[in-house]
């Protein structure tokens, strides 16, 4: 339970810095990464410790493609594996699902405010069926609030006995 405030600090505090500057910066990781380690050994011992290892390796072995995609900064991918060190990896996976869903949320909200959501549907058709899509504006969002979020649904269901 203490742990799950640290991941949730630690989530917070990655916002800040990205919705302040647009960047997850490493001073900031690497003192999250400090703060992680020392609550993990004080309050599950080194189990837990190399439990929560086990959730970070997991979490950059998934989450580095999507850097190389383009489709997650690399300041992202840095705080999930803080955050999913917090955590076992069953958490740190169903989180990381519901951040995709939020993101996704957040991603066709932002387009059809902008009134680009036709336009975005008919570029997913055409990169689904390898044609090329027509150039456009990216859209980016600070990925870290889809990643709160995510870890709140989870924590939602962790709260009302739904295991997934």
């Amino acid at each position: 339970m203490e742990m799950w405030a640290i991941a949730t600090a630690s989530l917070v505090a990655g916002l800040i810095d990205d919705l302040r500057s647009r960047k997850i910066h490493n001073p900031l990781v690497i003192c999250l990464f400090v703060i992680v380690a020392v609550g993990n050994l004080y309050f599950r011992g080194f189990e837990g410790t190399a439990i929560g290892m086990g959730a970070m390796l997991l979490a950059l072995i998934v989450t580095i493609p999507l850097f190389m995609a383009g489709i997650w900064g690399g300041g992202d991918v840095k705080l999930f594996a803080i955050f999913a060190f917090a955590l076992e990896p069953v958490s740190m996976f169903w989180t990381l699902i519901y951040s995709f869903i939020w993101g996704g949320v957040f991603g066709l909200t932002r387009a059809a405010l902008q009134k680009n959501l036709i336009a975005l549907v008919k570029n997913t058709y055409r990169i689904a069926v390898r044609q090329r899509a027509q150039v456009q504006e990216v859209y980016k969002i600070p990925y870290s609030f889809a990643m709160l979020l995510g870890w709140f649904t989870q924590l939602t269901f962790l709260r009302a006995g739904v295991l997934l």
